[in-house]
């Protein structure tokens, strides 16, 4: 198994975030109008929602390294997991 350099790893890490997160916005984006008709919501309550995944990826980006420090990279990791495991249910 041939070991990627920390740039090379930083790469990869940065493409599976971009696609992940990328593919999340744009499946919500698809279902908004069905949500906004079916639950009477706003374009100003709608947009908030939609606000939301960038909120929270900016919250986790500022704490990640504190958490990090503490736990270590491994359980950070399988913490991160948890959480989408989590969210996804």
């Amino acid at each position: 198994m041939m070991r990627l350099s920390s740039t090379g790893f930083a790469i990869l890490g940065a493409g599976l975030i971009a696609i992940s997160y990328g593919l999340a916005r744009f499946a919500f984006g698809l279902f908004v109008p069905p949500i906004r008709d079916e639950l009477g919501l706003s374009s100003y309550v709608i947009g908030i929602i939609g606000s939301l995944p960038l909120i929270s990826f900016l919250l986790a980006t500022a704490v990640a390294p504190l958490i990090t420090d503490r736990l270590g990279a491994r359980y950070t990791a399988v913490l991160s997991g948890g959480f989408g495991v989590a969210g996804s249910c």
